[in-house]
Parts: structure tokens; C-alpha cells; sequence
């Protein structure tokens, strides 16, 4: 009730006219005018809210429609290994398969190591002057320059700079008065990514430890060359050849000493710088080069013969560049990587260990079942609740809320209709009883792929009988489960969770009627107060007259009062 002021003494006068008869008349009307409306209200809530969760509901289930239709998870595959020297990783969509692998020999990265040093600052390069170097991979090189003066960090530094192919390592091996070394790595393995470092400019680092033996000799005065003509020494280095003439008749202390001078040339004049001396225990003579990669020696028409006699055998090479060699079902492979991806699309192959493996890619039919019976709980647990909303109960007389609505009492159906009203022809293998081949068609249902309905609506699964078709026919199980689920799909979208669906319609209507019945209520809520303020007011009114009337009947009876008594 508004505040009325000077109206807080209404019914002193008449005894009547107060507050309470105002509140008795004002609740009445309520009941007659408002109460209607608000149970209405009430009604159209709780079916807001019992949408809302049905919609929810829905949803889930949608989701899980989801995952079946779209094929994800038919694609799915799982990959098992027997055996340690691979491993398998399969993308989804991978054809099922089973294959074996025999690794006989891994991919290697070509690695060597220098001779060592008393720190990681003792100096290389100390011709004084600047050099230049060439490093590089399987026949790429790449030139890089190293200051006069510079140490072996600094050739570290200057080769992994280079960016050529090659990382290079300083190790400390603790081991004697130099036990720093300077180690490159290849950085891709396979045979093809050898390492090729020209350091001739420089004193010997030691990465090539072979020594070029020749032929042996009674003394350093026996001839090398008695073809009666001058013959040509080369030795050809990552694919730059250095010659030198040696005429007829030169002996082996010449030889020797033209090979320590540097008549060894590239076509531009350059010399290789080469350690040649004779062994007189041996008789042979012997040398070394300051280079690694791709080194020959032809010294066809001399009695050297270098290459019958030397042993190439590189001990400062600790791994020699190599490619992968397996079997898979048998047919010999070769690859420069231990990681093989363009053997078989979609599936990655690491090469571990030498020996066999099996490997078997197979479909993830355990993922399948797993959302097969999730849909069904999800199902039967929406179909429960929609029975609760559609249900009437005469003995009890229990109405659902949407008893009746045929937004809710055709989803059974259509869904039903969906599941099981699809079938689809097929042909399979028979024999008849004389032995004979033949084809006849049969029919594929939601039934095949282990699905049954009860009378109430309710949905099971039988999980051997899905993977036993799903094992006998994978494609027909995947392309009809992707069918069916793809309808319920679409009606799910037209019926409960599309933005348009027929749900999501009704709750855009049951939220309008709301607004428009608590306008009425708040409407008819203001009429009633502003009609009981102006009754407040004229009950006032009233109440005062009475109380005027009241005063002037007491006066007149004091006064008739005092006459009689006057006079008597």
C-alpha cells in the first residue's frame, strides 16, 4: 500500500473504514485478476526450463551423432608392433595392413675427429696470413675464410657459420697433454652426405690419418718412372686435381722432394701441401694429405702404384657415412634416413636397431563400439525425458508439460524412422550343396550393425554382433553407419538443436508469451494499487465526516445532559 500520509489514522472515525478492509478487498481482486495470469507465468517457466533441458539433452546426443557420421572415427587406426627395431606411426585413413620389416643396417651421419690440441685456444692457422677453406657435403662446398692467428674455437665457429652441412664440436677428453679435439658431424645421414674439408692451407689437423703407401723400393735412388717418357702424378681432392710432370728416370728422393715443394697443382696454380718422406725400413714411400671427402691418386705409367698399397682406413673417421638397408615384405630398400615417410602413404617409419619387426596397422573398431554405446545411453537417456514431458497419467491424473505437443510426441518416430527405416542391398558370396560358386543379394539394417529397439522407445547394442559385421564388411558397416547417422543428423538439426529447429522455435514462443504476461501482471498490478490508493483516500474522507458527525451527536447529548439536569 502507497504511503498516504495525514490517511495512517483511517477508521478512528467509523470503526470500519481501515486499512485492513482495503487489504481484504485489494486481495481479492488479486486473486480474480492476477493470480490467473501468474500461474500462467509459472507454467510457461517451468516449460522454459524443462526445454532448456530437454535442448541440452539433445545436444549431447547430437554430438555424439557426430562423431559417427562425419567417418573420423572409421578412420582412426591403430598400429602395433612386434619386435624393437621400428617404430610406426600411422595417420588416420590409413589403409589396414600388415607388413615386415628386416633392418640390416641403420642410416649413419659421417663423423670425424681431429688430433688433439692443449685447449680450445691453441692457434691453427699460424702461416700468417689469411686462408681460405672449403667445406661441405657429398660434393657441395662452401669456401669460408680463417683468420691469421685464429684458434680452434675460432675454426669451430667459422665452419658452423659457414652453414655448410657440417656441425663442428669442440670435446675436452681429458685425456694427456692434448686432449681437446675438433669433431664434425654430418648433420643429415646417408651414404651421399659424406664430409668434405680441404685444410691444406693450414698444418695438419689430423682428420685424415691415412697414409699414402707406395710400392716398395730397394733404396730412395731407385727410379719411379722408367717408361721413357715423362708421366703425369695427380692426386685429386673433393673434386680439385692437383698434377705434377715426373719426367723419365727421376728417382724416388726427387719425387719425394717435388711432392714437399709443392708441385702438386690445381689449374689455377695452387699447391696441395703434402708430407711425403721414404721409409727405409720399409722401402716405400710414404704421405698424407691434408684434405677429407673424395680423394684419388692416379699415377698410372709409374712404379708407385699407391692405391694396391695403401691402407684407407681412416682411424680419426669415427663413423662412416651411411644409407639404411631393410627388407619390408621381403624387397630390399634403401633409404639415407632412419625416418622413412615415402615408403607407404600416411605412415611414418623409424628405423631403430637392427633386425626384424612386424607391424600391424589395423582399424580402432574399440573406439567405434566405445561411441556406439555412448550414443545409445545418451539416446535412451533423451528418450526418458521426453517420455516424462509427453506423458499423461489418468488414474493419477499427471499431465506432462508437453503432453499433447507434437514438437515432442513425432521424435521418437523420426529418429526411429531414421535408425531403422533405412535398408540396403547387397551382394555375398554362396556355394550350393554341389560345391558351386555363386552370388545372391542380402539386405544390411541397423539390426546388422547390432542395434535393436524396445516398445518404449528404447535403444540396445549387441557389440559382438557390430564387430562381426564390421569385420566380415568394414566398408558396407562404415558407409551405412555413416548413412543413418548422417539423417539423424539432419533431423536432429531440424527438430531439437538447429537455430531454426522446431525446439529452439517453441522457446523463442514460450519466451515471448513470458514478456507478455508479466507485462499484464506488472499492468494489472498498478491498475490495483492505483485503484486502492484512491479508495484509501476516499475511505479517509469518509472517516472524517463520521468522526464529525460523531463529536456533534456527544456534544448535543452533553448539552440535553446538563438542561435536565438543570432542572431538576
Amino acid at each position: 500500500m502507497a504511503d498516504l500520509g495525514t490517511l495512517s489514522s483511517l477508521g478512528i472515525g467509523s470503526g470500519v473504514l481501515n486499512y485492513d478492509v482495503i487489504d481484504k478487498l485489494k486481495n481479492a481482486d488479486k486473486d480474480i485478476m492476477v493470480k490467473p495470469l501468474e500461474d500462467k507465468l509459472d507454467l510457461l517457466k517451468k516449460k522454459e526450463s524443462a526445454l532448456s533441458q530437454f535442448i541440452t539433452i539433445g545436444s549431447q546426443v547430437k554430438t555424439d551423432i557426430l562423431d559417427i557420421a562425419d567417418g573420423t572415427l572409421f578412420a582412426k587406426v591403430n598400429t602395433d608392433v612386434s619386435g624393437s627395431s621400428v617404430s610406426v606411426d600411422a595417420n588416420d585413413g590409413v589403409t589396414p595392413q600388415e607388413f615386415t620389416i628386416n633392418v640390416n643396417q641403420l642410416a649413419q651421419n659421417d663423423v670425424y675427429e681431429s688430433n688433439g690440441f692443449a685447449s680450445s685456444d691453441s692457434v691453427v692457422n699460424n702461416t700468417g696470413s689469411d686462408v681460405k677453406l672449403a667445406i661441405g657435403i657429398g660434393g657441395v662446398t662452401t669456401e669460408f675464410t680463417l683468420q691469421a692467428g685464429a684458434t680452434l674455437q675460432d675454426l669451430k665457429d667459422a665452419i658452423n657459420n659457414a652453414n655448410a652441412g657440417v656441425t663442428a664440436s669442440i670435446i675436452d677428453t681429458g685425456i694427456g697433454d692434448n686432449p681437446y679435439k675438433l669433431v664434425l658431424k654430418a648433420d643429415e645421414t646417408g651414404e651421399d652426405n659424406y664430409i668434405q674439408f680441404d685444410y691444406s692451407a693450414l698444418e695438419d689437423l689430423g682428420f685424415n690419418a691415412t697414409n699414402y703407401t707406395s710400392a716398395q723400393f730397394s733404396s730412395d735412388t731407385d727410379v719411379v718412372n722408367n717408361s721413357g717418357s715423362d708421366q703425369t702424378f695427380s692426386i685429386t681432392v673433393n673434386g680439385t686435381q692437383y698434377s705434377m710432370s715426373v719426367a723419365d728416370g727421376t728417382t724416388v728422393s726427387d719425387f719425394i722432394s717435388a711432392l714437399n715443394n709443392g708441385d702438386l697443382k690445381d689449374s689455377d696454380g695452387n699447391s696441395l701441401k703434402v708430407n711425403a718422406s721414404f721409409n727405409s725400413d720399409t722401402g716405400k714411400i710414404e704421405f698424407d694429405v691434408q684434405a677429407i671427402g673424395d680423394i684419388s691418386i692416379d699415377d698410372t705409367g709409374l712404379l708407385t702404384n699407391f692405391n694396391d698399397n695403401t691402407d684407407f682406413t681412416n682411424s680419426n673417421r669415427l663413423q662412416t657415412a651411411q644409407d639404411a638397408l631393410f627388407t619390408y615384405n621381403g624387397v630390399e630398400v634403401e633409404r639415407s634416413s632412419n625416418t622413412v615417410e615415402d615408403l607407404i602413404t600416411g605412415v611414418k617409419i623409424t628405423l631403430n636397431s637392427t633386425g626384424e619387426s612386424t607391424v600391424d596397422i589395423k582399424n580402432n573398431v574399440d573406439d567405434i563400439v566405445d561411441a556406439m554405446k555412448k550414443f545409445v545411453a545418451d539416446y535412451n537417456a533423451m528418450i526418458s525425458n521426453l517420455q516424462n514431458l509427453t506423458a499423461y497419467d489418468k488414474d493419477q491424473k499427471t499431465v506432462g508439460l508437453f503432453q499433447g505437443d507434437s514438437d515432442f510426441t513425432m521424435l521418437s518416430s523420426i529418429f526411429s524412422n531414421d535408425l531403422f527405416g533405412t535398408i540396403r542391398s547387397y551382394t555375398v558370396d554362396s556355394t550350393d550343396r554341389n560345391g558351386n560358386s555363386y552370388q545372391q543379394n542380402a539386405l544390411f539394417s541397423a539390426a546388422d550393425l547390432g542395434f535393436s529397439m524396445d516398445r518404449n522407445g528404447m535403444l540396445s547394442f549387441d557389440e559382438t554382433k557390430f564387430r562381426e559385421s564390421y569385420q566380415n564388411n568394414p566398408d558396407l558397416t562404415k558407409s551405412f553407419s555413416e548413412d543413418i547417422f548422417t539423417k539423424l543428423k539432419t533431423d536432429f538439426d531440424r527438430t531439437i538443436t538447429g537455430d531454426n529447429s522446431n525446439l529452439s522455435l517453441l522457446d523463442n514462443q514460450i519466451k515471448d508469451e513470458e514478456k507478455s504476461y508479466q507485462d499484464r501482471i506488472d499492468a494489472m498490478n498498478k491498475y490495483l494499487e492505483t485503484k486502492y490508493e484512491v479508495m484509501a483516500k476516499q475511505f479517509a474522507a469518509y472517516d472524517e465526516m463520521i468522526n464529525k458527525f460523531n463529536t456533534m451527536s456527544q456534544s448535543l447529548n452533553m448539552a440535553i445532559e446538563q438542561t435536565i439536569n438543570s432542572k431538576q
